[in-house]
Formats: C-alpha cells, structure tokens, sequence
C-alpha cells in the first residue's frame, strides 16, 4: 500500500514538474519570437538610417546637437524610464519592481537610440534591445496576470531575447539575463527558459534577415608557456583592470558634472552636441558610432590594419561615450567597451610585443 503510494507522489510530482517546464518552453518561445519580431525592426530601421547618412548635404555629425535635444525631449516627455543606456533600468526594474516595466519604453527607446546612433553619438544598440525586450515581456506578464515572482523570468527572459537578437549569440544572451542581471545569483530555474527565448528571437532575427558582425580571431601563434608569458598575462590583468575602473569612472563623473550645469535640459544637450561636434573637427570622427571598424581592425591579425589603430584609441571612445551618455544620448555602454577592450588591447599587445 505504501510502495503504491509513493509511486503515485512520484508520478504525480514528475507530472507538476513536466507540466511547468512545458509551459516555461512554450511562453519563452514565444516572447523570444516577438521580441526577435520588434528588435528586427529596430535593427532594420538603424540599419536604413546608417546607410541614410550619405543623403545629406553635410557630415552626419552636424547634426548631433540637434538629436540629443530631440532625444532628452522625447525621453523626457514620454519615458523617463527609458533615460541612459537601458542595461541599469533593467537591473532596478527587476530588483525593485517586481519586473515591472512601462510599455511607452519600447517606442520611446527605440526612437532615440536610431536618432543618437544616426547622429553619431557614441553608443551601443544592445542596452536599449534588452530594455526593449524586457519591456515587451513585462506586458506580457502584465496581460496574463502573472506573479511578480514568474513576472520577474518573463522579463529575464525578454532580455535573453533582445540581447540575444541584437547581438547574434543566443547563449550569451541567456547567461546576461540570468547570471548578470540578478547580480551574481544563476536562478536555474530560469536558465532553459533564457535559453529557449534567446535561440528563438535569434531565429526570428535571422529570418527578418539581420546580419551580425562576427570577428575572424582563430589566428593564433605558438607560445612557449614560460615566466615571461605568465608575467605578460598578470601584467595584462592588471592593466585591462585599470582600463575597467577608468571606464566606469568617467562614466560616472562624467555623468555628476554634467548634472550639476545649471541650465535647461533641452539647452545643455544642444550645447553638449556642439561641444561633441567640435571636438571631433578636431581629433576626428573614429570615435563616433558604434565602432564596429576599428574593432576589426584592432582584432586583425594584419599589422598594417591594427597598427593604425593609435594607442588613445581607446581613452578617446571613453570620453565620446561618457559625453554622449551625459548630455542625454540614448544607447548602451556594451558595445563601446567592446571598442575599448579591443583598442586597449592592441595597445597592451604594442608595449609587451605580446602579437
């Protein structure tokens, strides 16, 4: 009698538990199908309006005074929420609101990262497709009535999805939703579903026919595991280490002195976009957009291609992003420390003959 009944608590338990994984894979498939759907569209419409900038009578970055007015305006008016560079919105929605995300961000962010990327503003589009991903996913769970517990691995799942459709990879996606977002803790029960969204709004990308910047980097030479290389790596630890902290730093101080000017919010962020303009008639404008050129080029296993890249390279894209980001721009910060790690590293590699 007994050994029946612990067959039918067996069954019954496997039961609950196939039930809630079917259920899991179903949701995460489709919210990864419709979010791949509305970033596709993002990535198209930033796409068109890249290739649009050949149509003006002028440089593109002329007009960057302009598009952060227009940007802090639009925010402002319509979507505080969807202020900055997305990723830290995310991180406070999910841990102070229970996943709880106005929907007016998905237009409101989009808009102003296709005008502050067009522009020229230093940025990324990966913050604002998981911001965006997880706005759609909260609305979802809004609709269906769901806890704020399964409210919170929609949204995760949603960010899977957009950085996921945004960025090609659909495994990173899943662990920058379930591992980094809740700062430090992997919910396992959450990571099947992460994973289902991102390969799904990957898929969806794909058909949507959304290309990827992936970097050839399979060339390689032999190395004799010795001291010096050990001394090479340490010393490459410490330096990229010291890289990160300046990045966050003026990212952060950046941020407190420019909120500390006195002046109108539309005002300053057309003076920061003059101040933006000028700086780069004079040091250039490699530093402006996403970057993805010189991380190619920095990643080249041909001299003539990273030896061009000059070793401030990297300082350079600090400041655009932080000035970007500190007068109102709306992007990642993702995709430039891409830039920064890339262009920091060729020139590590220059001082320690480390190729």
């Amino acid at each position: 009698m007994k050994k029946n009944s612990d067959i039918q608590k067996h069954l019954a338990e496997q039961s609950i538990l196939f039930a809630s994984i079917t259920k899991w894979i179903i949701l995460s498939s489709i919210i990864g199908a419709l979010i791949g759907t509305v970033v596709s569209l993002f990535l198209k419409l930033l796409e068109y309006c890249e290739a649009s900038r050949g149509l003006l009578p002028f440089n593109y970055y002329y007009t960057l005074p302009f598009a952060l007015a227009l940007t802090v305006y639009i925010v402002k008016k319509f979507a505080p929420s969807a202020q900055g560079h997305g990723t830290e919105k995310v991180i406070e929605a999910i841990h102070k609101n229970s996943g709880k995300i106005d929907l007016k961000v998905v237009p409101v962010k989009l808009t102003a990262t296709i005008i502050t990327i067009f522009s020229g503003g230093s940025v990324g589009k990966e913050g604002p497709g998981a911001q965006i991903g997880a706005a759609c996913a909260s609305f979802i769970a809004t609709k269906l009535k769901f806890s704020n517990k399964d409210r919170r691995k929609i949204v995760i799942c949603g960010i899977s999805a957009g950085f996921a459709s945004v960025f090609g990879t659909p495994l990173a996606g899943a662990i920058f939703g379930v591992e980094i977002l809740i700062v430090g803790a992997l919910m396992y029960d959450i990571l099947l579903p992460s994973i289902v969204a991102g390969f799904s709004a990957y898929f969806v990308a794909q058909m949507f026919g959304i290309d990827y910047h992936y970097f050839y980097i399979a060339f390689y030479s032999n190395l004799d595991f010795n001291f010096v290389l050990i001394a090479k790596v340490v010393l490459a630890g410490i330096f990229f280490g010291l890289v990160a902290d300046f990045i966050i730093t003026t990212l952060r101080t950046t941020h407190r002195y420019i909120d500390a000017i006195k002046l109108n919010y539309i005002l300053k962020a057309f003076l920061g976009g003059v101040f933006l303009v000028i700086l780069t008639l004079i040091v250039g404008e490699e530093y402006l957009g996403l970057g993805f050129s010189t991380i190619k080029d920095a990643l080249s296993s041909d001299e003539l291609l990273h030896e061009n890249v000059p070793w401030y390279a990297f300082i350079l894209k600090t400041i655009y992003t932080s000035l970007t980001l500190g007068f109102g721009g709306s992007g990642g910060v993702i995709t430039p420390v891409f830039y920064v790690g890339a262009a920091s590293g060729n020139f590590f590699g220059h001082l320690v003959d480390g190729y």
